[in-house]
């Protein structure tokens, strides 16, 4: 039987103290969504991209998973319950691109030229509009956090002792919803992600690794209410968080499961060397799906409830592809005015000094019979 954790009195008095404040601070009706944080901090979830690879063969899914956060530099710890135990892994940010280069071509991209004339004595620089140091090159740069995983399981107390432990608390929403799921045989994997740390101030995104959760499945099946995992939601919709991404890699074509479900935004079948392409662009995979399928993307609003989707086989659809999007990249020649007066003094100097090598008269010598 493993061993709980010990919990200092003081510091387990002060954290169930503040557990209490959040649960009355709390409305009754939060959404479901867990993100474990520390008394006092909020962390909002900008993106989620998600991605189940379901093989019928061996009745298993790998779902992969990667959030960006916003809201705070302090560690954070993620709940991510699975239908059944999973094996769970960080794997390469690569496999996301990968996925998401098949699904999302790349933009067309315009350049164009800019100069800019300025009164300044320096060096004269060309760069590229993202070079320069602003608002847009900033979030275009987000960093990445690490992320220690541990395996929860289907009883209570391991969170319990896991939150404890982390520091991190739950709002009653959150908890209620978790107890439904393990009332119904779901697994919990824990994770916290721990920002890296930097000099000067936290950069104001963070992108969380990509994680990958293999477990025994019947069906493509994901908890969609769980993510944002969120205690303050960003981009908020009508069931909290912002809209889901989701794609599904199996043997056919699938369809939401409800009575009018949404049409993808990208649909089409990948054969069995595409499939080994992206495994290893990935640079290995947890999973061994590696033959002819069809990948499906969705689109989708959060649903109400305890948001479990679940996808079905359906009829295959024509190919569907979304139309490519279009960059306008600028580039910027900056150019100092005294330079500009400087190469005008030297070409009229230049010009000067030819005119009068030309003009200038030249002596003969004449020699007699």
């Amino acid at each position: 039987m493993s061993r709980r954790p010990e919990v200092a009195p003081g510091r387990a008095r002060t954290l169930a103290a503040a557990l209490a404040v959040a649960l009355l601070a709390l409305p009754a009706r939060a959404p479901g969504v867990v993100i474990a944080a520390a008394p006092g901090k909020t962390v909002n979830v900008l993106e989620e991209n998600v991605t189940l690879i379901f093989d019928p063969l061996t009745s298993s899914q790998s779902v992969l998973i990667q959030f960006e956060f916003e809201g705070t530099a302090s560690a954070f710890g993620l709940i991510v319950p699975t239908p059944k135990p999973a094996d769970v892994a960080r794997v390469s940010d690569r496999v996301r691109r990968a996925f998401t280069s098949v699904m999302r071509p790349r933009a067309q991209t315009q350049r164009i030229l800019d100069v800019e004339y300025y009164s300044w004595a320096a060096n004269c620089a060309v760069r590229d509009l993202g070079d320069v140091v602003d608002e847009e090159e900033a979030e275009s740069r987000v960093p990445t956090a690490s992320a220690e995983i541990a395996n929860l399981g289907a009883s209570p107390d391991p969170m319990h002792d896991w939150l404890l432990h982390e520091g991190f608390t739950l709002a009653p929403a959150q908890a209620a919803w978790l107890s439904e799921l393990r009332s119904r045989g779901w697994s919990m994997v824990g994770v916290t992600i721990r920002p890296p740390v930097t000099e000067g101030p936290p950069h104001s995104r963070l992108r969380g690794p990509v994680i990958a959760l293999t477990h025994e499945a019947e069906e493509p099946i994901y908890a969609a209410t769980m993510p944002p995992l969120a205690t303050s939601l960003a981009g908020s919709t009508t069931n909290g968080g912002p809209p889901l991404e989701i794609a599904v890699l199996t043997e056919w074509a699938v369809s939401q499961d409800i009575d009018s479900p949404p049409e993808p935004f990208f649909a089409d079948s990948l054969s069995g060397r595409e499939v080994l392409h992206i495994a290893n662009e990935a640079g290995g995979t947890p999973w061994n799906f590696r033959r002819d399928g069809t990948l499906t993307a969705f689109e989708l609003e959060r649903p109400e409830g305890l948001g479990i989707v679940h996808f079905v086989h359906t009829a295959p659809r024509p190919a569907i592809h979304p139309p490519p999007g279009h960059e306008l990249k600028t580039h910027r020649l900056r150019v100092p005015v005294e330079l500009m007066i400087l190469v005008v003094s030297l070409l009229a100097w230049t010009w000067m000094r030819y005119v009068r090598h030309h003009n200038r008269p030249t002596s003969r010598v004449m020699f007699g019979a």
